[in-house]
């Protein structure tokens, strides 16, 4: 086994399961739930962004606590993942659990600096976390090589696929759409009001790219079966 960097967190074959299933359901549930419930009232228009439901009510400490929470998550399983896995390509190995972990603090910060009153700083966090993963998600697939699991790897390449063209369409559709606009005196709800025409691609996008990373996520869990066979066999 090649030697890895720091130390292996005390996570039995079992928990590493758990986690990996964490990894995306916390943050598939924490969105689902804060987007159902800023839909059904405080909606701007339909379709919004994911980040909107980031609104002063229930559906901020949803998508606040949720998405801190599965950042932190994410942090966690990048590094068991870095240790319980081992890779063709170390040295690629190392630099995709560096930038996972980078995207997974950005999680963090996405969570807790919201649109409304921090814009410019959500748009670098929410730039980061996405586009960490999506190089993420390319390093580790390199990295791993011969040495993935083929379920694993072609959820990965489908995730990858989704979360890259997701990530084009929502950056070109919007910045389609605002070229035109002058946003020096309005606020963050009137600029998406006059930039809803773009939003209505933009947003469906960004839907098709969190799914991708989300898809990506889980797909650990084939390689993590596949390292410890004896004892997960029957999980």
């Amino acid at each position: 086994m090649h030697p890895r960097y720091g130390r292996r967190l005390p996570v039995t074959p079992t928990q590493g399961l758990r986690l990996s299933t964490a990894s995306w359901a916390v943050p598939a549930a924490s969105i689902l739930l804060a987007m159902s419930i800023h839909g059904l009232s405080d909606a701007r228009a339909y379709p919004f962004f994911i980040s909107e439901a980031d609104y002063s009510g229930l559906q901020d400490s949803v998508f606040s606590l949720g998405l801190t929470l599965a950042g932190l998550i994410q942090l966690t399983y990048a590094w068991h993942l870095y240790h319980a896995l081992e890779a063709e390509r170390d040295g690629l190995w190392f630099a995709a659990t560096v930038v996972a972990i980078i995207a997974a603090t950005n999680t963090v910060l996405v969570a807790n600096l919201d649109m409304y009153d921090h814009i410019n700083p959500h748009i670098l966090t929410s730039m980061l976390a996405f586009g960490g993963g999506i190089l993420w998600v390319a390093l580790a697939q390199r990295a791993l090589g011969q040495r993935a699991h083929p379920t694993g790897q072609r959820w990965r390449k489908t995730g990858l696929a989704m979360a890259g063209v997701g990530f084009f369409v929502m950056v070109v559709s919007f910045q389609l759409a605002v070229n035109g606009i002058d946003a020096s005196d309005l606020t963050t709800e009137a600029f998406l009001n006059q930039a809803q025409s773009g939003i209505r691609i933009a947003a469906p996008a960004e839907y098709v790219l969190v799914a991708g990373l989300l898809l990506s996520l889980a797909s650990f869990r084939h390689e993590l079966k596949q390292a410890e066979p004896a004892t997960l066999r029957d999980h």
